[in-house]
């Protein structure tokens, strides 16, 4: 494994870029491995960089939902340990929105969800619009952190990893809460009406 990193660090963006695509839905090389020493060897390119593992993650996820949506369960099966497996396949049944969103921004493996939001058919626009959320906090936030400061942000971003993860999950149950909302209210005039 390290010597897929090291090659990867060698190549610069394009090992970066590889391992946000991959990682989305086969490879086990976390982006972060190589966007972080990335960016810190260029502060002036970190946002870029942030940006580049963000939306080509995103691009990656969709591969990930196709095969799940091309081989459905089985394949989600196929590719996500059995330990993983339920727990993915209720969370992600009952609350895709919360699901996505967790995978997309924590070491919880993105492919394992983007999969079995193919395999269970998540609404592709949901889908996307929650993965740029979670993959742009997780990845373009790295960036925009080290761009502003430095080495120092690394200790800001350890320092205050749950603290964000909580701001981060307010954001979205408030989102879900307005959007259900919405949702009713215009459901229910129709109703109401026939």
């Amino acid at each position: 494994m390290e010597t897929i990193i090291e090659t990867l660090l060698e190549w610069g963006l394009t090992g970066l870029l590889i391992a946000a695509f991959t990682e989305s839905f086969i490879s086990p090389v976390l982006p972060d491995l190589l966007l972080i020493p990335l960016a810190l060897a260029n502060p002036q390119n970190a946002i870029f960089y942030g940006l580049a593992a963000t939306l080509i993650s995103i691009l990656g996820g969709l591969v990930g939902y196709a095969i799940g949506l091309k081989i459905g369960m089985p394949a989600a099966r196929k590719f996500i340990p059995e330990k993983y497996m339920n727990k993915i396949y209720s969370t992600v049944k009952e609350n895709a929105i919360l699901a996505i969103f967790l995978a997309s921004l924590s070491p919880i493996p993105y492919k394992f969800v983007s999969i079995t939001a193919g395999a269970l058919k998540v609404n592709m626009p949901l889908f996307l619009v929650v993965s740029f959320l979670g993959r742009g906090k997780r990845f373009l936030l790295e960036g925009v952190l080290i761009y502003y400061f430095g080495p120092q942000a690394i200790e800001m971003f350890t320092q205050h990893k749950d603290d964000l993860l909580i701001i981060s999950l307010i954001i979205i149950a408030t989102a879900v809460l307005v959007a259900y909302v919405i949702k009713k209210g215009k459901k229910q005039p129709a109703a109401d009406e026939s």
